[in-house]
């Protein structure tokens, strides 16, 4: 790490070291060979010389490919603290999971072409509907053009943002009481990924 320091003019900066050595978890293995180290301290040791010289922008390549969940989780958390204090994060991934958890702004691209480039919760209410699901105390008939799934008395909607769920409660003729649950699962930057590559490729 002092080594690589050099690269940038940087004689005095043992402190910046010390701080990511410790931030990284990799202090303990500091007297080891960089050969002796298993893939996930590697990947970690990558980031450390990354961000040696403080830079503003930081090219993250596909950093957690490969890594057990807990270096994921770590690597995650690190990477938020590093937006707050101002570091612009440029990041490649395959996990959509962690673009959708990291990232402000996301781009999607397939086979080379950019699909789509916006803010992310902004792209999943685009090109995503929420599942909402109803499971009545009796058996009653209901009809509506959101519905997808009846199995009893359980009845499954998909949503577009832009539908209030008070107003689908009273197309369906149901008053809070006739509901004993409901469940809501949001659209994912996964199920925006699918829905955009369906329209790509179709």
């Amino acid at each position: 790490m002092t080594f690589h320091s050099g690269y940038y003019g940087l004689l005095r900066n043992k402190d910046r070291i010390q701080f990511l050595m410790h931030k990284l978890g990799l202090y303990e293995h500091k007297d080891k060979k960089v050969r002796m180290l298993s893939g996930g301290m590697k990947r970690r040791l990558l980031v450390a010389k990354a961000l040696v010289h403080s830079p503003k922008l930081l090219l993250l390549d596909e950093p957690t490919a490969g890594v057990d969940i807990e270096l994921r989780e770590s690597l995650w958390k690190f990477v938020q603290e590093l937006q707050k204090e101002g570091i612009t994060i440029l990041l490649t991934t395959h996990y959509l999971e962690e673009a959708e958890q990291l990232c402000h702004r996301v781009g999607i691209i397939d086979r080379g072409v950019l699909l789509k480039l916006g803010e992310t919760s902004k792209l999943i209410k685009d090109f995503t509907q929420r599942e909402v699901c109803f499971v009545l105390n009796k058996e009653m008939p209901i009809q509506h053009p959101l519905l997808k799934h009846v199995d009893g008395k359980r009845f499954t909607f998909m949503m577009p943002y832009s539908t209030n769920l008070g107003q689908l409660f009273a197309d369906c003729g149901l008053e809070l009481n006739d509901v004993s649950d409901v469940t809501i699962r949001e659209g994912s930057l996964e199920d925006a990924f699918r829905s955009l590559l369906g329209g790509h490729r179709g």
